[in-house]
């Protein structure tokens, strides 16, 4: 709920907090926004006011060294704003979250009509034996992982692929800046075969057979997993993890649920017996 509260327009939660955007606020008279904020805080501390967020968009980044004076610290940054944050409460621990700390990688284990895998070899790597590995990348905003998965194997090989299922997962941490990392492992099905590889981040792309992949010496032990999972999977009966649409508590939209599910029959290798 947006309202007026001690010279400011704000914006209230359902956890007692206030966050206060300052393309809402009046700045006619900058000076005067030290003395005001600082003179509200107190008066929200008395009613109770738990946390404080502040929203400072790059055309008035003079708020910044303000925030700081009155005690406030960095959530977090995007294009165009950052966001400050000061808790209230003396007797009570900081409650107020962190901003997102985890990166979610998707990569395609993708297979054609032989059964051969999509590999690629990056042109940037940390690695210094740059070993074959499969196509993928970080999900953007909004992304499901089999939207992910579709558009960095199309991205980095040129192959159109269809999303089968999830083979497995990793959750690994101190990653980039700090973060930990997911990277799903999503079992493919190519729809093209022609191969057309973008020269800006890959090196080469090739189909391989499954077997001259594992015998590679410098395949990473995560990437030799992922394919004994999917090994695993052809040999035991062809159950999988896949998405189901589910409706979200106040039914506006749906969201994926991961579950076990039979695999679709053009993989499953037991299907008819």
């Amino acid at each position: 709920m947006t309202k007026e509260s001690h010279g400011f327009v704000v914006t209230s939660d359902i956890f007692n907090g206030l966050t206060i955007d300052t393309d809402e606020q009046d700045f006619s008279t900058e000076e005067n926004f030290e003395p005001k904020l600082g003179d509200a805080i107190p008066q929200w501390k008395g009613e109770g006011i738990r946390g404080l967020w502040v929203k400072i968009h790059l055309a008035h980044s003079f708020v910044v060294p303000v925030c700081s004076k009155l005690g406030f610290d960095y959530n977090h940054a995007q294009s165009g704003y950052v966001m400050m944050t000061k808790w209230l409460p003396d007797e009570e621990e900081n409650k107020l979250p962190e901003y997102a700390n985890q990166f979610l990688g998707v990569a395609g284990f993708v297979l054609n009509e032989k059964k051969e895998l999509l590999v690629i070899r990056e042109r940037f790597s940390v690695i210094q034996s740059k070993p074959w590995k499969l196509p993928g990348g970080l999900a953007d905003k909004g992304e499901d992982l089999a939207v992910t998965a579709r558009r960095e194997v199309v991205e980095e090989t040129g192959i159109e692929a269809e999303f089968v299922s999830v083979l497995g997962f990793r959750h690994q941490h101190n990653f980039r800046f700090g973060c930990s990392d997911w990277y799903f492992i999503c079992l493919m099905k190519a729809l093209t075969t022609e191969i057309k590889h973008c020269p800006q981040e890959i090196a080469e792309c090739k189909w391989i057979s499954i077997e001259e992949y594992l015998s590679d010496p410098h395949l990473t032990e995560a990437n030799k997993f992922f394919v004994q999972c999917y090994l695993n999977q052809q040999k035991n009966g062809g159950l999988t993890i896949s998405p189901t649409l589910i409706d979200s508590w106040n039914k506006k939209t749906q969201h994926n649920i991961y579950a076990v599910h039979p695999l679709p029959k053009e993989f499953n290798p037991h299907h008819g017996h």
